[in-house]
C-alpha cells in the first residue's frame, strides 16, 4: 500500500514563489541553482509541506550559508597558474627631498668732499704790500647709498617606485602533482555542494 506524499516539485508546481524569498551572494545563478535542487529533490518528500512556512525557512537557509557560499564562489573565482607554486610580489619605494637657499645683502657708502678757496691779492699805487681783494671759494661733494639683496631658493623632489614579481616553481611539488590538484578542484561544483546542503536539510531521502 503506497502513501501519497508531497514532493518538492509537487509544492513548486502548487507555488512558483517558493525560492523568491532565497538571496544569494553575486556570481551565482539563482535559475540554475534552483532548477538543480528540483532536479536531485526527485521523488523525495519534503520536510516542511506548507508553501509559506517552506518560503520562510528557504529565505533562512540562503541567508545562513550566505558567507559560504560567497567564500567558495570568490575561491574558484581566483586567477592562478595551476603549475606555480611560488608567487611573491614587492614594492620599493624611494623617496628624496631636498631644498637649498642662498640669501645675500650688501650695502655700498661713499662719499666724496672737494673744498679750493683762491685768494687775490692787489697792491695800493703807492704801496709795496700786497693786500687781499677778493676770495674765492669752490666746495663739491657727492654721497653714494647702495642697498643690493639677493635671495636664491631651489626645491627638488623624486619619488620612484619599483615593483618586482618572483614566481615559478620552487620544486617542493612536481608539476604533475599540481595539475593533479587542479583537476580535483576543478571537479568540485559549486552548485552541486549548495544542492547538496539543501536537500540535506528540507528533503528526507527515504524511497
Amino acid at each position: 500500500m503506497s502513501t501519497a506524499k508531497l514532493t518538492l516539485i509537487g509544492l513548486y508546481q502548487y507555488d512558483n514563489t517558493l525560492f523568491d524569498s532565497l538571496t544569494l551572494p553575486a556570481g551565482i545563478d539563482k535559475s540554475l541553482l534552483v532548477n538543480n535542487i528540483l532536479l536531485r529533490s526527485g521523488d523525495f518528500e519534503v520536510l516542511y509541506p506548507d508553501s509559506s512556512f517552506m518560503k520562510s525557512a528557504i529565505g533562512l537557509w540562503g541567508q545562513k550559508w550566505s558567507r559560504t557560499f560567497e567564500k567558495w564562489q570568490k575561491a574558484l573565482a581566483v586567477e592562478y597558474d595551476p603549475l606555480y607554486n611560488y608567487d611573491r610580489r614587492e614594492e620599493w619605494v624611494t623617496s628624496e627631498d631636498e631644498a637649498t637657499a642662498t640669501a645675500g645683502k650688501s650695502r655700498d657708502i661713499g662719499s666724496t668732499d672737494a673744498h679750493s678757496i683762491n685768494n687775490d691779492n692787489v697792491s695800493a699805487y703807492n704801496s709795496n704790500t700786497l693786500v687781499p681783494d677778493k676770495q674765492n671759494t669752490l666746495t663739491s661733494g657727492s654721497n653714494t647709498v647702495g642697498n643690493t639683496e639677493m635671495e636664491n631658493t631651489s626645491d627638488r623632489d623624486r619619488n620612484e617606485v619599483r615593483t618586482g614579481r618572483a614566481y615559478g616553481n620552487i620544486g617542493v611539488t612536481t608539476s604533475q602533482q599540481m595539475l593533479q590538484s587542479e583537476l580535483d578542484i576543478a571537479s568540485w561544483n559549486l552548485y552541486e555542494h549548495i544542492t547538496d546542503i539543501f536537500l540535506s536539510e528540507f528533503i528526507i531521502p527515504v524511497f
